[in-house]
């Protein structure tokens, strides 16, 4: 009988984790965190260049809709919202897209880069300017 219960506690003891196996494997976390963190890091404001330059080819587009309709582009980017227009809507949202870092798009028409058409453009939080003359 005591040969039995001996046998039960050395099976006990093996089925469990030690305080060394537990250790290792939070360095080993710790490690693949160190090696994965840096690499993941420059993609968003990555990202949000690539959405900032989509917004900007679909706002271009709904501007150049709109100037076929109408003849001259709006004076500013809410006049895609303007329902009395011919060809309404332009944009299919309620309201003119922020950019990816929350401030308005910067329109002017006639534009300085394109004098017969119209710029459109942000600025990232880094300086860099995007445009639909790129």
């Amino acid at each position: 009988m005591e040969n039995t219960n001996r046998k039960q506690i050395r099976r006990t003891r093996r089925e469990a984790f030690t305080l060394i196996e537990i250790l290792l494997v939070v360095v080993i976390i710790g490690i693949l965190a160190g090696i994965g963190i840096p690499a993941i890091s420059g993609k968003s404001e990555k990202a949000k260049i690539s959405q900032a330059k989509a917004n900007i080819n679909a706002i271009s587009s709904a501007l150049a809709i709109y100037e076929m309709n109408n003849g001259a582009y709006p004076s500013s980017l809410d006049g895609l919202l303007d329902s009395s227009k011919e060809g309404y809507p332009f944009l299919d949202k309620s309201s003119v897209p922020l950019d990816p870092w929350g401030k308005p798009f910067v329109y002017t028409a006639p534009g300085a880069h394109n004098t017969h058409k119209f710029d459109l453009s942000c600025t990232t939080q880094g300086g860099e300017t995007i445009g639909n003359w790129e």
